[in-house]
């Protein structure tokens, strides 16, 4: 899949580029081996809906000033934390007979047994891999079917992941876990501190306590009376 998208040569650079982010535009730079850093503003709807279908591992022609298309992967987004909105693009360009370097995002479907019918819980661990291919190779997404998880503590690990053999997965451990099925927590119950309550018989030896104390304090008293 190759989605086409518009751009212009961008004049605005630095704390400039914060007037094009005003009037809905995004500053952006096109990069590539062997090519000039080429400064760029797209419009932020625009590119918004390309990115949403594009995501970082589809082609985009880019098309700078109406010209010949050139051919880019997004490499890289920033975005205004306070916003919520992006303020900045990096395009890669590419060539079709050269191996690139791009993450691949993780699609869960499919629906788990442990799940549905025994309250179990997916863990999601590892959501994107990075990936080396020709471009051509790309694919979008990988879709990871959950259904197989059927016990607790099954688990798919990136040695399982459907991928065509035309693309290397950049992982250095093939055991990883992307995705696992798990318990639900249980919930402690906090059992209540038991007041002790005086039986009658602690009650009875608690007064003859203080009868003895009582007795031994007068027996004292008597005693100093007498040697006066």
């Amino acid at each position: 899949m190759t989605l086409k998208l518009d751009a212009k040569k961008r004049e605005l650079t630095g704390k400039k580029a914060t007037l094009l982010r005003q009037n809905n535009k995004i500053p952006a730079v096109l990069y590539g081996h062997g090519i000039k850093n080429e400064n760029l503003e797209l419009d932020y709807i625009t590119f918004e809906k390309v990115y949403n279908e594009a995501g970082e591992s589809t082609i985009i022609d880019l098309a700078i000033d109406n010209q010949q298309p050139l051919k880019t992967l997004i490499s890289d987004l920033q975005h205004d934390p306070i916003k919520n909105r992006i303020s900045h693009v990096d395009f890669l360009q590419i060539k079709m007979d050269e191996k690139i370097h791009a993450h691949i995002q993780i699609k869960f479907v499919g629906e788990s047994k442990i799940v549905k019918e025994d309250g179990g819980l997916l863990v999601h661990n590892i959501t994107e891999v990075e990936v080396k291919c020709f471009p051509g190779d790309l694919i979008h997404e990988i879709d990871v079917d959950v259904s197989q998880l059927q016990n607790f503590d099954d688990a798919i690990t990136i040695k399982d992941l459907p991928i065509p053999k035309t693309i290397e997965i950049l992982h250095h451990e093939p055991a990883d876990v992307v995705v696992l099925a798990t318990k639900p927590k249980e919930e402690k119950i906090e059992e209540p501190i038991a007041t002790e309550i005086p039986t009658e018989a602690a009650a009875t030896e608690a007064a003859a306590t203080e009868e003895k104390k009582e007795e031994k304090n007068n027996l004292h008293a008597t005693k100093k009376e007498e040697k006066k």
